[in-house]
């Protein structure tokens, strides 16, 4: 992690600019509450540094959700300054132990290309378990769920009408990039979206695009990728291709470049689509001499 970049937006709220956006949120008291901790020690060292260098002690890390990206200065932070941590339930038991995460995406116990930094932060210890939606015990802040991207994601309100809407959204520059991006639940993800399209705010920061003031356009950018996605799907789907075919086919046809964490995440992915598709009557599946294979319904 560079050197902090740190907007203030004012009503004691400032944003870690990066290639994941952060908050620092100044309390009442003289304490600091930072929504996600960054993706690792070096990330938690520079936060401490600043908060430090600002007259504030640290008193509480609210996780969005448990990617290592989010987390991953979490243990460093708790062990050098006491803080609390909370995340929902769900998101909770990852940043307790994160092997579950690689684990989610295999299938089972993952192999050590998926044990890694990119995919497991270092576990830290949730102190406070929140629920999806409504005032963070303590603080003058909200949770809002946004579930999709992982198992039980929230966004942060501040007072001042700031949301940190965590990974339900991405800029068009990433999706270009990473065309299909990891969501855990489809159906869940189109609520979200439909949520953050007519959901009040002062300025909405996504962590991986830049913070506006309206959300629409962004909003419209993320549903057609997620669309997209849906269409080839089907289009793959028509000839009843096996599994395994229709993922190669769909990584050819978006030009995806695989390493083990991408195989992992499209692989996730592309089943929970599938699994929206089957929900929703589009597709089915069927079993042929131990294929699973996968068609459109007439």
């Amino acid at each position: 992690m560079a050197e902090l970049v740190i907007e203030d937006v004012g009503g004691g709220t400032r944003i870690v600019r990066g290639p994941t956006n952060l908050g620092i949120l100044e309390a009442r008291d003289g304490t600091a509450v930072l929504v996600d901790s960054g993706n690792d020690e070096d990330a938690g060292r520079k936060l401490l540094r600043r908060l430090e260098a600002d007259g504030l002690r640290l008193s509480l890390i609210v996780n969005t959700h448990s990617n290592a990206d989010h987390c991953g200065g979490n243990a460093f932070l708790q062990a050098r300054t006491g803080c609390r941590i909370a995340a929902t339930r769900e998101e909770a038991a990852f940043v307790e132990n994160p092997l579950l995460e690689p684990s989610l995406l295999w299938g089972g116990y993952p192999p050590a290309s998926l044990r890694n930094k990119f995919l497991m932060a270092k576990p830290s210890r949730v102190t406070d378990v929140l629920a999806p939606s409504g005032p963070i015990p303590g603080m003058e802040l909200e949770a809002v769920p946004l579930p999709g991207h992982f198992v039980g994601m929230i966004g942060v309100r501040t007072p001042g009408g700031v949301l940190f809407c965590a990974d339900a959204l991405a800029s068009a520059e990433i999706l270009a990039k990473y065309p299909v991006f990891f969501l855990y639940d489809v159906a869940a993800h189109y609520r979200t979206l439909d949520f953050l399209a007519s959901c009040p705010a002062e300025l909405f920061v996504p962590s991986h695009a830049a913070p506006v003031r309206e959300i629409g356009p962004l909003v419209e950018v993320n549903r057609r990728a997620v669309d997209r996605v849906n269409e080839v799907v089907l289009d793959l789907a028509r000839p009843e291709p096996s599994w395994e075919d229709l993922l190669a086919g769909l990584v050819t046809r978006l030009g995806i470049e695989l390493n083990h964490s991408q195989y992992a995440l499209v692989h996730a992915s592309i089943r929970a689509h599938l699994a929206y598709l089957a929900d929703t009557g589009a597709l089915a599946t069927r079993f042929e001499s131990g294929k699973l294979r996968v068609g459109c319904r007439p």
